[in-house]
């Protein structure tokens, strides 16, 4: 009997950013207001991203999870978590596929 191959996941491949931030540093760097930007990124159909633009830091910095990148399937739950974080006034913009 040959041996049969489960599909994998709904989430597709994606490669991994090369710099990262985890949530507890991002929300310290709102409190002192370092954060020049936030960005959210369809890095796939119906998946998002934060990335974050910090002010002495070069590049862009992605919110990172426990396994990796930390990802949104709706832009409903990715508002919901920013309301959590605090954010304030910090601009953010949205950036699609093409």
């Amino acid at each position: 009997m040959a041996a049969t191959r489960r599909a994998t996941s709904g989430t597709p491949e994606l490669e991994t950013p090369a710099n990262g931030v985890s949530q507890l540093d991002l929300i310290t760097f709102f409190h002192k207001n370092a954060v020049h930007e936030l960005v959210v990124v369809e890095i796939a159909p119906g998946l998002y991203r934060i990335e974050a633009i910090i002010a002495w830091r070069m590049g862009r910095w992605t919110l990172m999870g426990a396994r990796g990148p930390r990802n949104f399937r709706s832009l409903d739950n990715l508002a919901k978590h920013l309301k959590t974080m605090g954010l304030g006034r910090t601009v953010t913009r949205l950036e699609l596929l093409p």
